[in-house]
């Protein structure tokens, strides 16, 4: 079965990463759109130069999806695994092996690729009349859409954009993965999620937000 397959499962997410990478990249982030963006703020020569880099350097965003894909998914399930080990060291059950926690995030990762898809639907058949602003700003289903990014802190910003569906779908995925896998209660499949990607997250977010603030004081 392709989901207890994990290389394959792998496999086809980064081929559908990258197919939409592609569409937003040829078809949605266009020259024109970036172009038409810029020409209010630089010259010609300039827009020219960067647009020649943007084509140069095209590739290294096809090599970027496999190797972030593979780096945040083995991260993660090393992670959740860690914190099964910890938390019932002195317990005798059945091992987990790293296949099992890497099969679970994988599950999971489907919910970050229906929020890259919604982007490329929204903008690519939906939306077609949209500027360089709205198209890098734009999050899927998001808690931030009910604000003005220009009232916000922009601290602000990245917490608020990671209240959405898609996000709290991954937390389910992993949740019921989990489950299934320790034979656990509820409660203790969503400790042992909070406890491990819960935590790295609000970890992450932290981080993202110092970042944030201190660029925005430069």
């Amino acid at each position: 079965m392709i989901l207890k397959n994990n290389l394959l499962n792998f496999t086809i997410l980064v081929l559908l990463t990258l197919l939409f990478t592609f569409e937003f990249n040829n078809f949605i982030q266009t020259d024109s759109l970036i172009t038409q963006n810029l020409s209010d703020k630089y010259t010609q020569e300039v827009i020219t130069h960067s647009l020649n880099l943007r084509h140069q350097w095209a590739w290294a965003s096809y090599i970027f999806v496999p190797i972030f894909l593979y780096i945040t998914t083995l991260l993660i399930a090393l992670i959740i695994l860690l914190v099964i080990e910890l938390y019932y060291i002195n317990e005798s059950r059945q091992k987990v092996k790293f296949k099992d926690t890497w099969r679970i995030v994988l599950m999971a990762q489907w919910s970050a690729l229906a929020s890259i898809f919604v982007k490329v639907f929204w903008f690519g058949f939906y939306h077609t009349q949209y500027s360089l602003e709205e198209l890098q700003s734009f999050s899927p289903l998001s808690l931030i859409n009910l604000f003005d990014r220009k009232t916000l802190d922009v601290w602000l910003v990245y917490p608020i954009q990671l209240v959405n569906p898609f996000e709290l779908v991954y937390w389910i995925i992993l949740v019921i993965g989990i489950k299934q896998l320790l034979k656990r209660s509820w409660l203790k499949s969503f400790e042992m999620v909070f406890l491990s990607y819960g935590l790295t997250l609000i970890v992450w977010v932290v981080v993202i937000m110092f970042i944030s603030l201190n660029f925005s004081q430069s």
